[in-house]
C-alpha cells in the first residue's frame, strides 16, 4: 500500500454543504463533529477526482482506481469490484483570517499540526502557545506593539523565540502547495494560536453571504427566496492522505500509482462543492508521494 499527499487549495470560496439547517445560516459547510473545523468528506473528493480521472485517463482506468460507479447487469458481463484508490477525508490545516498589521493571517493550531504530522508521517515543528498569546510571523505584529490582532482580538506575541518557532514551522509546510502567495509570504503571515482559539475562529470566521431568487418578469426579488449560505473562504488548505490499494478487478493490468499520478502529475485547479456556475469551490491540487519522502529523511 502506497500513500500519497493530496493537498488542495481554495482559490474561491468553498460550500461543501450538509445540507438544509434551522439555524441562522439556512446552508452551513461540513464540520467534524467532535473539533467543529471543516472538512471536505471523502465522497464528495472521490467524485471530483472520479471525474477528472474519467476525462482524462478513460473509462477503463477509472473504474480500476474508483471502482464501478453504478451496479452492472448480468446481462452486461461485468463484474463488480471496489476502486484501488483508499481516499481519506480532507482535512483543515490552515484557515485564513482578517489581520490588523499584513492584511490577513494563515491560522494553525497545535492539534491541526499534530494531526497533519500522525497522517502523513512528516515532521513539522509543533509549538504550544498559551491561550492568550500567539506565535506570528513578522508581517503580522502590530507597529510599535508586540502583540497581534486577528479579527476583533489582540493576542500578545509569546515570550521567547516565537518569531523563530512561526518560520521553523512554516518551513515543514511551505512546500504543501505550489500557489506563488503560499510560497512567497507563508513565512511572514503564519500565526500558530491555542487550539481553543483556532475553534473559534474556524466556526465564526467563515463566510456568509446571503442569496436571494431574482424574478425574471420584474428582475427583484422573488417573495420568500432569501437565504444564507456557509462558504470556506479562498486561502484555506486542506489535505488528504490517498493510498493506493492493489487492483481489485480480477486480471487488472497497469500501475494504479502511476495512473495517479498521471491523473494529477501537474498543480491544477479542480471545482469542489457546490455553485460551480458561480466560480465557488476551485481549489488548486497538489500530489506528493509520501513514501520516497519518508525515505529521503
Amino acid at each position: 500500500m502506497r500513500k500519497h499527499l493530496l493537498t488542495l487549495y481554495t482559490r474561491t470560496p468553498l460550500h461543501v454543504g450538509s445540507g438544509t439547517s434551522v439555524d441562522v445560516v439556512d446552508l452551513p459547510i461540513m464540520r467534524e463533529r467532535i473539533t467543529g473545523f471543516p472538512v471536505i468528506p471523502s465522497t464528495s473528493l472521490k467524485g471530483v477526482l472520479r471525474e477528472e480521472a474519467r476525462q482524462k485517463l478513460g473509462e477503463e482506468t477509472t473504474r480500476l482506481l474508483f471502482g464501478e460507479d453504478r451496479q452492472p447487469s448480468e446481462k452486461e458481463g461485468i463484474a463488480s469490484h471496489a476502486g484501488g484508490v483508499q481516499i481519506i477525508e480532507a482535512k483543515l490545516l490552515a484557515f485564513p483570517v482578517r489581520s490588523l498589521a499584513g492584511c490577513f493571517a494563515w491560522l494553525t493550531c497545535p492539534t491541526a499540526l499534530r494531526r497533519f504530522q500522525r497522517d502523513t508521517g512528516l515532521s513539522v515543528t509543533i509549538p504550544e502557545p498559551h491561550p492568550e498569546h500567539v506565535i506570528a510571523g513578522s508581517d503580522l505584529l502590530v507597529a510599535g506593539r508586540n502583540e497581534v490582532v486577528l479579527e476583533e482580538y489582540a493576542l500578545s506575541l509569546q515570550p521567547g523565540a516565537a518569531l523563530n518557532a512561526a518560520s521553523e514551522t512554516a518551513k515543514g509546510l511551505h512546500g504543501l502547495t505550489a500557489d506563488l502567495l503560499w510560497q512567497e509570504e507563508l513565512g511572514k503571515r503564519l500565526a500558530i494560536v491555542h487550539d481553543e482559539n483556532f475553534q473559534h475562529f474556524v466556526t465564526s470566521c467563515t463566510e456568509v453571504v446571503a442569496r436571494i431568487a431574482i424574478d425574471p418578469s420584474t428582475r427583484t426579488n422573488a417573495g420568500g427566496a432569501l437565504f444564507n449560505q456557509e462558504n470556506i473562504p479562498c486561502e484555506a488548505l486542506f489535505y488528504s492522505v490517498l493510498h493506493v490499494l492493489p487492483a481489485r478487478k480480477p486480471g487488472a493490468n497497469g500501475d494504479l500509482r502511476q495512473h495517479l499520478v498521471n491523473l494529477l502529475a501537474d498543480a491544477k485547479v479542480i471545482q469542489i462543492g457546490g455553485d460551480e456556475t458561480t466560480g465557488h469551490g476551485l481549489c488548486e491540487t497538489k500530489l506528493q508521494p509520501l513514501d520516497d519522502k519518508k525515505e529521503a529523511q
